[in-house]
């Protein structure tokens, strides 16, 4: 509970620290998004800016975001070629239950797809903040490290998920707040669980290397 608050806590200083280019990213995003084709790679732009802000990278600016949409355009449909398809048939098999099974059995099914729904958005946010912690951007690679995080930090993970959700409400309800943040947010959140849950596998093995003989 309390790491999941720190990491939000954190997320929310970054957004601070970088106001005017979240800003930028998120509208960019948004407008990238709606034309679809540059939609995935601007997807995984997100996560490497939220992963240059955690950094604290120097001079940091909005055609660095441009320049990765550019740069991440391969592999960022290569992401969509395995994650948009799951995707597509869990949101049809929770449209399609009630059509094709009476109510008791369609609710059950429903309620299933909809879990199974939930946790595929969730390693897919995981796996994108792998992506730049891996030393080759292998999208399978980095579903399945998503989906062993979930697995190793279940309730770490519901609780993020749970206040990410809030706040991604709280922005619905105040409209322009989701619009000039939500994207830039969910990077950033995710990249920073990420790393958390990484700090200390790399602590443990700088230790191992100074304690080889």
């Amino acid at each position: 509970m309390k790491d999941a608050l720190r990491i939000l806590r954190a997320a929310l200083v970054d957004i601070w620290e970088h106001l005017v280019l979240v800003i930028a990213c998120s509208l960019t995003w948004l407008v990238l998004a709606v034309l679809i084709i540059p939609g995935p790679p601007a997807t995984l732009a997100l996560f490497d800016m939220a992963e240059r802000m955690v950094r604290r990278e120097h001079l940091l600016g909005y055609r660095d975001y441009l320049a990765a949409v550019r740069a991440r355009f391969g592999v960022g449909w290569r992401w969509a070629a395995i994650g948009g398809p799951v995707l597509a048939l869990l949101l049809i098999d929770i449209l399609v239950a009630p059509q094709m099974f009476s109510p008791d059995v369609a609710v059950p099914l429903q309620m299933f797809f909809i879990g199974a729904l939930a946790l595929w958005i969730v390693i897919n946010w995981y796996a994108l903040a792998f992506l730049f912690q891996q030393q080759e951007l292998s999208v399978r690679q980095a579903l399945r490290n998503g989906a062993v995080l979930l697995l190793q930090y279940p309730l770490f993970t519901l609780v993020l998920a749970l206040a990410t959700a809030l706040l991604l409400w709280l922005g619905m309800v105040l409209i322009l707040v989701n619009l000039f943040f939500g994207p830039m947010l969910v990077a950033l959140i995710g990249t920073r669980a990420v790393l958390s849950r990484l700090e200390p596998l790399r602590a443990a093995g700088r230790a191992n290397m100074m304690h080889d003989p």
